[in-house]
C-alpha cells in the first residue's frame, strides 16, 4: 500500500527567511514567474491584505504570509547541519529577521503536480531577497540562488527531486552505508531506506535518486520482491519493511544486488 499523503503536516509548505519584514512586490513577482515559466499555468494575484497575499494558478490557491520574527531556531537547526550540499547554511540563516509561510492548499489532484506548483511559486517569491529556502516536506533548507536554479528547469517528466527529497546516507559500518529518505511519503511515494551498502556514496545516491524519480513519474508503488534493472550489473529488489527509524511507518528497503546469469 502507497504511503498515505495526509500524514505529514508540513506537506505543501515552505518558508522563506528574510532579511527584513516586508511582502514581495507582487508585480515582480507575477512578471517573474511568466518569464520563467511561460508555458506553465499562469500566477495571478487574487487578493492582497496587510501581511497576506493570496494568488491563483491553474486551480490552485497559495498564500503568503509574513510573519515579523525568525523562524524558530530548532526548526532551523538539524536541517542547516545535514546540509552537506550548502556548507554555510547555518551562518547564513542566523541572521534572518522575519519569514514568509508559504503555504498551497490541498486539493484534489496530482501530488506531484501540486509540488511543481508551489516550487514555482516559492522561486518566484524567494528571488526577491529571501536568504534561504526551507521546503517542509521534506525538512530541508536550500540556498536561494541553488533552489532558483534547479526550480527554473523544473518539468512534468524531470523532477526536482534534490529540492522536495532529503536523501540522508550515513557510514554504516566500516566500509557500509546506510540510505533513507524524507519527502517522498508527501508525495503520495513510499520512503525508501537500505543498509549494508557495500559502494560509492554517490553511486547510492544515483540509485535512490533513479528509484524515486520512477515512483513518482509512473505512480508506481514497489510490492515485495519487485526487481528494478539499475544498470547492467545492478539490481534492486524491493522489500516491504517497517522503517528502521522507527514509529511503525512501511517503507521500501532495497536490497541491491548484482546481475547474473
Amino acid at each position: 500500500m502507497a504511503a498515505q499523503e495526509t500524514s505529514n503536516p508540513l506537506r505543501w509548505l515552505a518558508l522563506l527567511p528574510l532579511p527584513e519584514a516586508a511582502l514581495p512586490d507582487v508585480d515582480d513577482v507575477v512578471q517573474w514567474y511568466a518569464q520563467a515559466y511561460p508555458d506553465a499555468p499562469p500566477l495571478t494575484l487574487a487578493s492582497a491584505s496587510q501581511g497576506i497575499q493570496t494568488y491563483t494558478l491553474g486551480g490552485r490557491t497559495l498564500a503568503a504570509t509574513l510573519i515579523p520574527h525568525p523562524i524558530p531556531w530548532e526548526q532551523l537547526e538539524g536541517p542547516c547541519a545535514t546540509a552537506w550540499y550548502w556548507p554555510q547554511a547555518a551562518e547564513t540563516l542566523r541572521e534572518h529577521v522575519a519569514h514568509l509561510l508559504v503555504v498551497l492548499v490541498d486539493e484534489p489532484g496530482k501530488s506531484v503536480d501540486h509540488a511543481l506548483a508551489l516550487t514555482r511559486v516559492v522561486a518566484a517569491l524567494a528571488q526577491q531577497g529571501s536568504v534561504g529556502v526551507f521546503w517542509g516536506p521534506g525538512r530541508l533548507v536550500h540556498a536561494t540562488p541553488a533552489f532558483l536554479e534547479q526550480a527554473r528547469q523544473v518539468a512534468s517528466d524531470d523532477l526536482p527531486l534534490f529540492l522536495w527529497i532529503d536523501f540522508r546516507i550515513e557510514e554504516q559500518a566500516p566500509g557500509q552505508l546506510q540510505l533513507y529518505t524524507t519527502g517522498l511519503a508527501a508525495l503520495g511515494a513510499d520512503e525508501l531506506e537500505t543498509s549494508g551498502y557495500r559502494g560509492s556514496a554517490q553511486a547510492l545516491l544515483e540509485f535512490a535518486y533513479n528509484i524515486g524519480h520512477f515512483q513518482l513519474l509512473q505512480n508506481k508503488t514497489l510490492n515485495e520482491g519487485d526487481t528494478l534493472g539499475l544498470t547492467d550489473e545492478v539490481e534492486a529488489i524491493a522489500h516491504r519493511e517497517p522503517s528502521m527509524l522507527g514509529g511503525g511507518m512501511e517503507v521500501v528497503r532495497l536490497e541491491f544486488a548484482k546481475i547474473t546469469g
